[in-house]
């Protein structure tokens, strides 16, 4: 299994100063770059009833947003060309609410999504759209990108947030590529439950032989969660394990529910300054 095709998602506003996120992967797997280059368009100004000329001012506001998308598209392509990487890109102005299909679309044609984070506050429409459409409706793993990591170095620790459930066996599947590069792995399981239903008699220890046979070498680690909320956990163990890369499945309920009661993956997505790399 090998990484050939990556579709990187950003928010065209702020994607020459992120981009290099998206090359360092594309780069340390000699995998084609897609970039899909994302703005959105604006919204359809409300004034009571309206009238032509609040439609004519939100027409020529929709294009001067293309303007700008092609100005940014040329500049990428520009610095796309010095990187000596196999690339494309694909500039796309769509709604809020299309965006999910947007980036389903196009990450069902794909290796790995890789979703770049724009800034440190909050997530935006766009990026949380983008991990939506591309985890629930492509069956592509994401790597979810922070903007304070650094991927020339990440994947050379990794941790594997392991629960015995579907959605984390096929997360260490699809991280196959990264495990076989990293220098160590740990596989971490919160709070284990021994039994044939749960963990297992020895927690992790079935996941561990199965790596194994991949010529993997990793450390089996169990914690306690004493009541923490096991996203804190999770990224307070790989503070101090100093990883640079979480593998981990996303989105364990459905997206209804999910959009509800928010959730651990939700909570990560937030809360991680160190690449997450999600499978449903």
């Amino acid at each position: 299994m090998s990484i050939k095709t990556i579709l990187a998602i950003t928010e065209f506003k702020t994607a020459l100063d992120n981009i290099r996120l998206a090359t360092a992967v594309a780069r340390a797997h000699d995998a084609h770059l897609t970039v899909l280059n994302i703005g959105e368009v604006p919204n359809l100004p409300f004034y009571g009833y309206g009238g032509h000329g609040f439609v004519q001012i939100w027409s020529e506001e929709c294009d001067q947003r293309k303007v700008e998308l092609a100005e940014v598209n040329t500049r990428m392509d520009q610095l796309l060309a010095r990187e000596g990487l196999s690339y494309d890109l694909r500039p796309f102005l769509s709604s809020t609410e299309r965006e999910d299909n947007l980036v389903a679309r196009h990450a069902i044609y794909c290796d790995l999504a890789v979703v770049l984070r724009t800034a440190e506050q909050d997530l935006n429409t766009i990026e949380k759209n983008a991990i939506d459409g591309a985890l629930f409706d492509s069956g592509r793993p994401v790597l979810y990108v922070p903007k304070a990591s650094a991927p020339e170095t990440s994947g050379q620790r990794i941790m594997i947030a392991w629960n015995a459930r579907r959605e984390a066996a096929r997360a260490v599947s699809d991280a196959l590529p990264f495990l076989k590069k990293a220098q160590e792995i740990d596989l971490l399981v919160v709070d284990p439950v021994v039994g044939e239903e749960d963990h297992g008699q020895e927690p992790g220890s079935d996941m561990a032989l199965i790596l194994s046979r991949h010529g993997l070498k990793l450390t089996v680690r169990t914690v306690a969660s004493e009541g923490k909320p096991v996203s804190e956990v999770l990224l307070g163990t790989a503070r101090d394990l100093k990883s640079d890369l979480i593998v981990m499945g996303a989105y364990g309920h459905s997206r209804l529910r999910q959009n509800i009661l928010g959730g651990t993956t939700s909570e990560m997505l937030e809360n991680s300054n160190v690449p997450l790399l999600l499978s449903r």
